[in-house]
């Protein structure tokens, strides 16, 4: 079995890198193999609306996403991380969560195999979760129509300092329970 971490944050080992680890580190202890992409270091530009993965079967763009996808479609879980800039995830994850529109066929069929799982990492300022929960809310429903099946959201607020969550053993303990979980299902 295998899980993928993607981390949208710009900062290296900033919150939601930290967090994504940790819940890699637990798949890792549960017996699966695992891998992360660090969105802001890679070369890949944002959806075309051509459609042309609507008569192929993957996105006409070939650059470092074509290999993320690839590695999303053989993973049995994804973990998704991004950090929450004004009530949305951050930009370098937009922009992969649009071309992630490759991934389904013309008539809305997900072209990953069923009972992929998920688990959403969030991180915002704020000290109230509610604040900014619609934005992995709303991606959720994403990941529902693709097919996978939401385990999580593990939600880290406070965490304007880019090394909060060091300090935060609940929720470092939650992300590596949470990674321990996928693989006991």
């Amino acid at each position: 079995m295998k899980a993928l971490g993607i981390v949208g944050s710009p900062r290296r080992n900033g919150n939601v890198d930290t967090l994504v680890s940790k819940v890699l580190e637990g798949a890792q202890e549960a017996g699966l193999e695992t891998s992360k992409y660090i969105l802001n270091e890679m070369n890949y530009s944002g959806c075309q609306a051509c459609e042309y993965c609507k008569s192929h079967d993957h996105c006409r763009l070939d650059d470092d996403l074509t290999e993320l996808f690839a590695e999303m479609k053989e993973a049995d879980a994804v973990v998704f991380g991004s950090p929450i800039y004004f009530f949305l995830f951050s930009g370098q994850f937009k922009l992969m969560q649009d071309r992630m529109y490759s991934l389904i066929d013309a008539a809305f069929v997900p072209r990953l195999r069923p009972g992929k799982r998920a688990i959403i990492v969030t991180s915002q300022g704020d000290a109230d979760v509610a604040s900014y929960a619609k934005a992995a809310d709303d991606f959720a429903l994403a990941l529902k129509m693709l097919g996978f099946e939401l385990k999580d959201i593990i939600r880290m607020v406070d965490g304007i300092a880019p090394d909060a969550a060091l300090a935060r053993k609940d929720m470092l303990d939650m992300a590596r329970s949470a990674g321990a979980a996928l693989g006991r299902e």
